[in-house]
């Protein structure tokens, strides 16, 4: 009975105290199914019945996520592009100064970027200002952040995707027989912010242009044929500062070569006047993708494997393309603005390859470099001697086929001495052959190849036959 009494007393115990606990808290109900489609008929209002509710656990709150599949007919607006960076906005100014839609072009504004913000850790005052507010930063300090950004992230190296950028300096020994001296700290900024090599050669010799080619030929793969007046320097050259880019990336979904077939391009020719030519055109048909529609142009992209992506932008039926450029905010919007539909593809893109060049002296000047040109430039942060700006050159490839994307540039800017080369008038001596004389055949390493004489010259054989 004693036993049977203290059961008793525990169990009224036990059942007072489950009557008096605290409410367990509330968690928020995550449902397990997307929300059902809305309908036109209406839902009765109705008030669920309360349940009692167990003890979730940690199995029970893990919900996976469902991602509704897109609506093939949707548009939906294209989210505002970004803040363009400095580096974006010399982008879309050069690009819009430089492409007129009537010609073939090609144009890296990165490669241009990188090789004026080497020119520009040179300048100082006024020349530096402009140099600065065209590269659309507002000091030395921020535009090596930003160059040394681009050459962090600008660089690939796998087995079929590769971007490469590399950046030389070459500075001149002497001018008019008197040493040239670089600053160190110009040297130290190229060499740390842009990997820059630095090479000594003389511009009065036609070896340096040799050397340099050499060096643009190795650094883009050899895809850029080297215009001859490109790597013709004057001796009172102080230095020429280059930048390269290599790219070459598959597509993420390579185009079947046996679906490639011919079929009319209604472009123009070089005059710029209307005309039809047969072309070859990869295909395919992409399924459930993003499509973007501006006001007189559709855009699609197509992914590489690993660099990104080629946005290519049709005009509308009827539209020429130079109406849908000029400005740097047509640019823009061209490359992020339109509205975004999902949709099937039907794809046609022709293969195309070719070179192009472009002097930027001039556009570079209407973009605001004035001091840069002139007499009265200052970079006293490069050289005791004073020098100017005297060309500033770009030649680059590109080509697209069935794989994907193949591109090369070069971006020269000269830099000419001014006020420190005065030329004297030396005397002037006839040097004639008219009688027996001697020569030599050396390399460029002073080997001597060949040796002899000439008494009595006779008529000499084509060597072009």
């Amino acid at each position: 009975m004693k036993r049977l009494l203290c059961m008793i007393l525990t169990g009224l115990m036990l059942f007072a105290a489950a009557c008096t606990a605290a409410p367990k808290p509330q968690t928020s109900e995550v449902p397990t199914d997307p929300p059902a489609a809305p309908t036109d008929e209406p839902v009765p209002e109705t008030t669920p019945e309360p349940t009692a509710q167990p003890s979730p656990s940690d199995e029970d709150l893990f919900v996976p996520e469902v991602t509704p599949e897109p609506d093939p007919g949707a548009d939906e607006p294209t989210p505002e592009p970004y803040e363009p960076t400095g580096d974006a906005e010399f982008a879309f100014a050069l690009a819009a100064r430089l492409l007129d839609g009537k010609q073939n072009r090609n144009l890296s504004p990165v490669s241009v970027y990188l090789a004026m913000a080497m020119v520009a850790e040179g300048a100082n005052g006024e020349t530096l200002e402009e140099l600065l507010k065209l590269l659309g930063v507002g000091s030395l300090e921020e535009l090596r952040g930003v160059c040394a950004a681009l050459l962090e992230t600008l660089s690939i190296d796998l087995e079929e995707s590769t971007l490469d950028l590399h950046n030389s300096l070459w500075m001149s020994e002497s001018i008019g027989g008197m040493p040239v001296t670089f600053r160190e700290a110009f040297l130290t900024s190229l060499g740390t912010t842009y990997r820059s090599e630095a090479h000594t050669v003389d511009f009065g010799n036609f070896t340096a242009g040799k050397q340099i080619a050499d060096w643009i030929t190795e650094h883009t793969r050899g895809k850029i044929k080297i215009s001859p007046d490109a790597m013709h320097f004057e001796p009172e050259t102080l230095a020429v500062l280059i930048n390269t880019i290599y790219l070459k990336d598959v597509w993420s979904e390579p185009f079947d070569s046996t679906r490639t077939e011919q079929g009319i391009f209604h472009g123009l020719d070089d005059n710029g006047a209307a005309e039809d030519r047969k072309v070859d055109y990869m295909s395919r048909f992409d399924r459930n993708v993003l499509i973007s529609q501006g006001d007189g142009w559709i855009r699609y992209r197509v992914y590489l494997r690993a660099v990104g992506w080629v946005s290519f932008v049709l005009p509308d039926e009827g539209i020429d393309l130079e109406k849908l450029l000029g400005t740097p905010e047509a640019i823009e919007k061209l490359l992020y603005a339109g509205i975004n539909k999902t949709c099937n593809v039907s794809l046609r893109i022709p293969k195309f390859s070719f070179q192009d060049k472009m002097d930027l002296d001039g556009v570079l000047r209407v973009l605001g470099l004035a001091h840069c040109f002139s007499e009265g430039a200052d970079f006293s942060n490069m050289s005791d001697t004073s020098c100017k700006i005297d060309r500033v050159l770009q030649e680059s490839y590109i080509g697209v086929d069935e794989n994907g994307v193949e591109a090369a540039a070069y971006t020269m800017v000269s830099m000419r001495a001014t006020g420190y080369y005065n030329p004297v008038e030396l005397e002037t001596i006839e040097f004639h052959l008219t009688r027996p004389f001697f020569y030599a055949i050396e390399s460029y390493d002073g080997t001597l190849l060949f040796v002899g004489t000439v008494t009595t010259p006779s008529e000499a054989e084509s060597i072009h036959k």
